[in-house]
């Protein structure tokens, strides 16, 4: 993990300061699972993506955390429809690059996952019903990283909502690969070390490829 981690963080736009698609570029390089996209620079509006509609285009930028507050962020867009919502968020974000994705279709509950450092213990993940349902539910619980895949299953089996990983309502979510996916995290939070600040993975849903990441936000300190 050391030897990519090195190469991306040479290879930020901005150091320290990762925006979605560099972040998801990190999380694909280590085995998770992120939607096709791409990345465009401002201004950029003529392009055919190489993967098929719908479409999703948001706003891409370190400098803005809540894409879907500020109408950053458009669903469900076909190839007739792309090109008007590329525009629209250039006119409202000038200056930001523009990142357009596979819109993935997904069952069951959305998920979110994560790390932080604690206060009083250091580098930890959290786990938790995500989406609309954080703070909502407010159903998440912590370990400190690095974890291994018996104890990130045991994170799971502490939710309220681990039901839904049994069968709970016809639902087919399998729970494994999303403790692969947390002792993965774990191990790049402590990989990171003191460059690490928070990693937010909000929304995490269940599709045809797994576990996959809709939203990825990473935060790093700067260096020692």
């Amino acid at each position: 993990m050391k030897a990519i981690l090195d190469e991306w963080l040479a290879g930020l736009g901005i150091d320290c300061r990762p925006d979605e698609y560099e972040a998801k570029s990190l999380l694909a390089q280590l085995g998770l699972s992120v939607p096709c996209g791409i990345r465009l620079a401002p201004g950029v509006t003529g392009i055919v993506p190489e993967f098929q509609a719908p479409y999703v285009a948001k706003v891409c930028s370190a400098d803005i955390m809540h894409k879907t507050d500020l109408k950053g962020v458009y669903l469900n867009l076909g190839p007739d429809n792309l090109s008007v919502a590329l525009e629209a968020l250039h006119t409202a974000f000038p200056d930001a690059s523009i990142l357009v994705e596979e819109m993935v279709a997904s069952e069951g509950p959305e998920m979110i996952a994560g790390g932080l450092i604690d206060p009083g213990f250091g580098p930890a993940v959290m786990v938790g019903a995500g989406g609309i349902l954080t703070e909502i539910a407010q159903d998440v619980t912590f370990r400190l990283a690095p974890l291994d895949e018996a104890e990130a299953c045991r994170m799971l089996m502490e939710l309220k909502i681990y039901p839904v990983f049994e069968g709970f309502r016809g639902l087919h979510l399998d729970p494994a690969p999303l403790a692969r996916l947390l002792v993965t995290v774990s191990r790049l939070v402590d990989a990171l070390g003191s460059r690490f600040d928070q990693l937010d993975l909000n929304p995490i849903v269940w599709s045809h490829a797994g576990w996959t990441i809709l939203d990825a936000k990473l935060m790093l300190r700067t260096r020692p």
